[in-house]
């Protein structure tokens, strides 16, 4: 969604001089348009100024798109802001017929220059401002706005929440971090903060436009512990439905704002990118395992989702110091962990360091690494196939609940085994990414193998119904609920189907007992003697995944629910006392979203 463009709009459109003056509208594009038409669309509206919010992911459509502008509208005036913006003003100034770009944070700035411009007056020497035959742009960009004064662009209604899938949300700016890598650590020194009254406002108006997710932009929103909680407090109070995405850090948790995190609908994302501290000492970063070890203990403990990122590449980094971070990062159970290649982006320091380092990158977006030292180029494709392989196994098919599990049985480090799993895709799924469905068969297939090759054949059969229950509860969840509840009338020839959500498992073991597998060993459950088959269902009632045992009456009517036969011809045979049973469970799966009625 476009907030930094929606942004500059609600600042301008604020401003009462500039208001009487200008007509800003706001256009939102997405990269699978190409140029020609965007360019068509934009020169339609036949606009005197035209500006691009400009990224790495965009910057080369952008540059298409003003090329072909300028040549249907010579006199039009083109500018540019953004992060490229911002990182090589010069060099995107020189890329397209731009007129001028502004770097930083241009809410303040872009008004001064459309200021000057109403007035027939030049905008060279506004700070921040590069243009066109000018002077050399000048490192004066990364000034930052006093966000006090910025208009909400949700509040203002420039745009409208409803729109959206999703929402970007900034509750302040600037980072008191000075990562290498990353472009926030070049801006000032500290954290601004957003207004409170405007933050639980914006909530307000969240929740009202029944919003499903949003983003929150800040790289360290716990950084103000106190602030963060009392943000936490605010969002069980009044949006409790919506999910969060936060990028947090390790060092500002404590036992009280984890469970916070717990008690509301939230994802964290913790910046881990290695877990060798002489490889993050060289990207400006510091890191003790045992304590960060301990800060993940506190989230699991409160039960909150969280996940890890990982970048392969880093300066002093191998591929074998790769996968030993790989190893702790999965030790620690994160719910996803998401793994990048290392990208030398402009305007970060490490940017200005890559020769020092001896880094080799694409000198063009994305940037990203080719080789380095300590990273050959067969090195980052081992690195990028073990991604992937952790990708598909252990986010795509929901493997956290899980694979310690495995891993314990079979005394096997975490990037070993998904060095073999991705030589077992490479054979048995060479081609698309498979769906959630065949990734759960695919990982049930290659433990099978695994275990049969260590003569624990055995024990398979327990972690075949864990994988089971998890991928199922993996699908159901991204499946998600219906979006029109189910009719609770229905006659003998109403025909049913189950929801796209739900899930029917027949189980060789009583599913209570291997959901409190964990606290002992796969062995020790399977001497145990413990097999008793048990049907279960799972199902999504209103993006909540629910479980719910059954007896077999009820499963064989639920597996011929096919959407064709009349469930009065499927129970025709069932009289008295289980014809009453089934009744009664139709009209309660009818209510919970487990089935359907088929139109």
């Amino acid at each position: 969604m476009p907030l930094a463009a929606a942004s500059l709009k609600a600042q301008l459109d604020a401003d009462a001089a500039l208001h009487q003056l200008l007509d800003v509208s706001l256009h939102d594009y997405y990269l699978d348009r190409d140029a020609v038409a965007i360019a068509r669309d934009i020169c339609n509206a036949r606009p005197d100024m035209i500006g691009f919010s400009t990224y790495l992911w965009n910057r080369q459509l952008v540059v298409e798109c003003c090329r072909i502008i300028k040549q249907r509208m010579p006199d039009v005036v083109l500018f540019a802001g953004g992060a490229e913006a911002t990182a090589l003003p010069e060099a995107l100034l020189a890329s397209a017929p731009f007129d001028f770009v502004v770097s930083g944070e241009g809410e303040i700035a872009l008004g001064e220059v459309l200021s000057r411009l109403l007035n027939g007056e030049d905008p060279a020497g506004i700070p921040g401002v590069c243009v066109k035959g000018g002077e050399a742009c000048s490192d004066n960009g990364r000034q930052g706005v006093d966000v006090q004064m910025l208009h909400s662009p949700y509040l203002g209604g420039t745009i409208d929440p409803a729109a959206y899938q999703g929402l970007l949300w900034e509750l302040s700016r600037g980072c008191p971090f000075k990562c290498a890598f990353c472009f926030e650590s070049r801006g000032l020194p500290g954290v601004r903060n957003f207004p409170i009254d405007r933050i639980e406002r914006e909530l307000a108006l969240f929740e009202e436009k029944k919003v499903a997710q949003i983003f929150v932009l800040d790289p360290t929103f716990n950084c103000n512990t106190a602030r963060a909680k009392k943000i936490l407090r605010m969002i069980r109070k009044t949006a409790p439905a919506i999910h969060f995405t936060f990028e947090i850090r390790a060092e500002y948790l404590d036992a009280e704002i984890a469970r916070l995190f717990a008690q509301i609908n939230c994802t964290l994302q913790i910046g881990l990118q290695s877990a060798d501290p002489a490889v993050l000492e060289k990207v400006n970063r510091t890191m003790d395992p045992d304590t960060f070890a301990q800060k993940m203990a506190l989230l699991n403990s409160a039960g909150a989702i969280f996940g890890f990122d990982l970048i392969y590449g880093l300066p002093g980094d191998t591929l074998a110091g790769f996968k030993a971070s790989l190893d702790y990062a999965i030790a620690l159970q994160p719910n996803h962990l998401d793994i990048f290649r290392l990208c030398v982006i402009p305007g970060t320091a490490l940017y200005d360091m890559a020769e020092v380092y001896s880094l080799d990158y694409l000198k063009s977006a994305p940037y990203t690494l080719i080789s380095s030292p300590g990273f050959t180029g067969a090195d980052l494709s081992a690195a990028e196939t073990l991604k992937k392989s952790c990708d598909i196994f252990y986010n795509q098919g929901g493997a956290v609940g899980w694979l310690f599990m495995i891993l314990e049985t079979l005394d096997m480090k975490a990037s070993d085994f998904f060095s073999f799993f991705a030589d077992y895709l490479s054979l048995k799924m060479p081609g698309d990414c498979p769906d959630r469905a065949a990734i759960t068969a695919l990982q049930s297939a290659f433990v099978k193998e695994l275990f049969a090759s260590r003569g624990m054949e055995n024990l398979f059969a327990v972690i075949e119904d864990i994988i089971a229950i998890h991928g199922a509860l993996n699908r159901s969840l991204y499946a998600g609920p219906l979006e029109r509840a189910a009719s609770a009338a229905y006659n003998a020839a109403t025909a049913f189907t189950l929801a796209p959500a739900t899930v029917l498992l027949e189980l060789k073991y009583a599913f209570d007992d291997l959901m409190s597998l964990g606290g002992i060993t796969l062995d020790e459950f399977a001497e145990s003697g413990r097999a008793r088959s048990e049907y279960l269902v799972i199902y999504n009632r209103g993006g909540e995944v629910k479980t719910l045992v059954i007896n077999r009456l009820l499963y064989g009517v639920l597996k011929a629910f096919d959407g064709r036969r009349p469930h009065g011809e499927i129970c025709a045979h069932h009289k008295g006392r289980s014809r009453g049973e089934i009744d009664e469970f139709i009209d309660y799966a009818i209510e919970v979203q487990m089935i359907q009625s088929v139109l």
